[in-house]
C-alpha cells in the first residue's frame, strides 16, 4: 500500500499529465468520484496555483557583464585621469601585470576593470542584476569622482556585454553543448553540464563585431554632425558675401567715389 496521501498522489499524477480531470483522477486512484469530486477539484486548483508548478522554467541569473566609460571630461584631461588612477591604488584598487596596466577592484558582489582608455568593465556575481552592477560601480568609483552628476552619466551609460542564465529542468539532462550561434548571435546553450546537471544553461554575450559596428556608426554620426555645422558656417559666409555684393551694386558710383 502506498504511503503517499491522496494529495501527494494527485500532484504526482498531475506532474505527469497536467490535463487530467477530477473524474480521471478518481478513476486512476480508484476513488469514488461522487464522494471525492469536490476534494479533487480543489486539489487541481491548488496544483495549478502553486508557483513551483507553473508552466515554464524558473530562471536564475548567475553572472552579468557590462561596461561603461569614464566621463569624457576626465578622460580628456590626462593629468586628472592619471591622478585618479593613482588615488585608486590607495583606496583598494590593484594594478595588474598586463601590458596596458589596467586596474582591478574586487568585492564580494563582483569586480571592476579600469583601462587607460577610460573604459570600465563590470562583472557581477550571482544574483546578478542591473542594481548590483550600479552598486559595484559606486563602491569602486564614486568616492574618486566625487561628483553626483558625472557619476550618474557613467551609471546611465552602463551597457550590456554578457550574462549567464540557468533554467532548472527538474531532472538530470544529457550532456550537450550548442555553440553554433556563438559567433553570429552570441548565444551558447549547455545541457547537463557538470556544474548544473539538472538545468539548461544559456550563455549570451554582445558580439565584438556588433560592438565595433556600433562604435563605427557612432563615430560616423559625430563626423556627420561636425560636417553639417561646418557646412552651415560656409553657407552663412557665402550668404554674407552675396549680401555684400548686392549692397555694392546698389551704391554704384558712390561706392567707387567712397573707395577713391
Amino acid at each position: 500500500m502506498s504511503s503517499l496521501t491522496i494529495k501527494d498522489e494527485v500532484f504526482k499524477l498531475l506532474e505527469e499529465n497536467p490535463y487530467l480531470s477530477a473524474k480521471m483522477l478518481a478513476k486512476l486512484l480508484e476513488l469514488s468520484y461522487q464522494k471525492y469530486k469536490f476534494y479533487l477539484w480543489n486539489l487541481r486548483s491548488k496544483w495549478r496555483a502553486r508557483v513551483r508548478f507553473e508552466h515554464g522554467s524558473k530562471c536564475s541569473s548567475h553572472a552579468w557583464r557590462g561596461w561603461t566609460l569614464m566621463p569624457s571630461k576626465i578622460v580628456a584631461d590626462e593629468a586628472l585621469h592619471v591622478s585618479l588612477r593613482i588615488a585608486a591604488l590607495e583606496m583598494g584598487w590593484e594594478e595588474t601585470r598586463s601590458r596596458n596596466k589596467w586596474l582591478l577592484f574586487r568585492e564580494n558582489i563582483g569586480r571592476l576593470q579600469w583601462f587607460k582608455t577610460g573604459r570600465i568593465n563590470i562583472y557581477v556575481r550571482k544574483p546578478a542584476n542591473y542594481g548590483r552592477a550600479s552598486q559595484l560601480l559606486a563602491n569602486g568609483l564614486y568616492v574618486l569622482i566625487n561628483d553626483v552628476n558625472q557619476f550618474e552619466v557613467m551609471r546611465k551609460e552602463i551597457r550590456f556585454k554578457g550574462a549567464h542564465y540557468v533554467f532548472d529542468a527538474g531532472q538530470r539532462l544529457p550532456k550537450m553543448a550548442i555553440d553554433v550561434f556563438d559567433k553570429s548571435s552570441g548565444v551558447t546553450i549547455k545541457l547537463g553540464d557538470r556544474t548544473h546537471p539538472h538545468a539548461v544553461e544559456v550563455l549570451v554575450h554582445y558580439p565584438d563585431w556588433a560592438e565595433r559596428n556600433e562604435k563605427l556608426i557612432s563615430q560616423n554620426l559625430r563626423a556627420f554632425e561636425l560636417n553639417t555645422k561646418a557646412f552651415e558656417q560656409v553657407t552663412q559666409t557665402l550668404k554674407s558675401i552675396m549680401d555684400f555684393g548686392e549692397e555694392i551694386k546698389k551704391r554704384g558710383n558712390r561706392t567707387r567715389d567712397f573707395i577713391t
